[in-house]
């Protein structure tokens, strides 16, 4: 589940939470499940945005950006993730 994924991951303060957004899928990365996020905080204000994806359990990243669409960060992980 990727938003189980970035919630282990990502680096967010609990004032802030994940909703998903619609996105279109892209057909350069057909093989992988891609999701997007809006990153809301406890006012409801949009603070940034996740897209991630998910080739499978082994392979998966993400793109963190601000409100404003910059990058704050770009992760991609190789391996199964350590609980």
């Amino acid at each position: 589940m990727i938003q189980e994924f970035l919630k282990s991951t990502l680096p967010l303060d609990s004032s802030v939470t994940l909703k998903r957004s619609e996105i279109i899928p892209d057909s350069e990365i057909a093989a992988a499940r891609s999701e997007a996020f809006e990153i809301v905080s406890d006012a409801g204000e949009t603070v940034g945005f996740v897209k991630a994806w998910e080739e499978d359990p082994s392979f998966r990243g993400y793109v963190h950006f601000d409100s404003d669409g910059n990058v704050i960060d770009w992760k991609v992980f190789k391996g199964r993730l350590q609980s």
